[in-house]
């Protein structure tokens, strides 16, 4: 009966404790930076030596540029310097800034050269994920490419037709559906990717000079007649620091062990209390906590129980 009381009175108190009291577990290696400026390092990524997973893959190492206030990580690869704006452990997602690929004109045949954006992931553990992000074109009488490769599967190529007689044909807010602006889906395991234009610009260049295509996440765009007007408008106004990415990252050289079969040397799952979760449409794994346990399941100890697990625990071996 005793027991019973004491039940009743610890389950409201274990849920307000729960509440009250979150996982605090270590995210990045002990003795290293767990930020950059206002971004979150959590570990395999890291930055400054032996503070990343790069036994895994060398870009896990990122750099946090400190000529800006406050400072920015970026990827040390390539030599692009991307900069990172967030890393989630759980989704296996980092949001990144993209620069814009743009074509100007200063004639019917004069352009200056094009900005041609393109990525070989190939050796990374980063995928543009296909749920989370667009190909848009922006601009008149404009097909816009991406191609590239996706995986053992070969070769690729999508794109969008933009269409557009002069600016009062558009209107602010109107879906990229080829009036001004169109979009694309990309695909899941594009592994090496390029944005290129195919246009018809005599009649459109003396009120649309510039052109452009991105792979940006989705909803992060929304057309303005003003992105059409003036030498690099919509970069100057909208993307001067690139456009949001949503990669999808994972531990790519590697599977999740089989029942019973023993876990590699390099397997990335190593705190206690967690389980490995394979990624879906492309090569490599996750590790995440269990039920019950927060924090970072790619440090030893790193998953840590909450309040109410503590509690139940104790209570159970009284």
């Amino acid at each position: 009966m005793a027991h019973a009381q004491l039940l009743v009175f610890l389950i409201p108190m274990a849920l307000f404790l729960k509440l009250a009291m979150p996982v605090d577990g270590a995210m990045a290696m002990p003795g290293c930076p767990d930020k950059c400026g206002n971004v979150a390092i959590p570990y395999p990524f890291g930055i400054g030596e032996n503070c990343s997973a790069t036994n895994l893959n060398s870009y896990f190492n990122l750099m946090c540029n400190d000529t800006f206030h406050p400072p920015r990580p970026q990827i040390r690869e390539p030599e692009a310097h991307i900069e990172v704006t967030g890393i989630s452990l759980e989704r296996g997602e980092m949001r990144v800034l993209s620069p814009v690929n743009h074509i100007c004109f200063t004639s019917n045949t004069t352009s200056t050269k094009s900005s041609g954006v393109g990525y070989d992931l190939s050796r990374t553990p980063f995928l543009p994920s296909p749920s989370r992000n667009r190909f848009t074109v922006i601009g008149c009488n404009t097909l816009g490419l991406i191609t590239g490769y996706r995986g053992a599967s070969g070769q690729y190529v999508t794109g969008c037709y933009s269409y557009c007689e002069g600016i009062n044909s558009t209107s602010d807010g109107a879906p990229c559906a080829g009036m001004g602006c169109c979009e694309a889906s990309i695909p899941a395991n594009l592994t090496a990717f390029a944005v290129t234009f195919d246009l018809n610009h005599s009649k459109v260049w003396t009120f649309n000079p510039c052109f452009y295509s991105v792979v940006a996440e989705v909803g992060w765009y929304n057309f303005k007649k003003q992105d059409l007007v003036g030498h690099l408008g919509f970069i100057k106004e909208r993307a001067q620091n690139g456009v949001p990415i949503v990669a999808d990252w994972a531990i790519r050289n590697g599977s999740c062990p089989k029942k019973g079969e023993k876990e590699p040397s390099s397997y990335a799952c190593v705190s206690a209390n967690s389980y490995c979760t394979a990624v879906i449409n492309s090569p490599g794994y996750l590790c995440n906590c269990s039920q019950g346990y927060g924090g970072n399941p790619y440090l030893s100890d790193g998953c840590q129980g909450s309040a109410i697990t503590q509690i139940y625990l104790n209570f159970v071996t009284y």
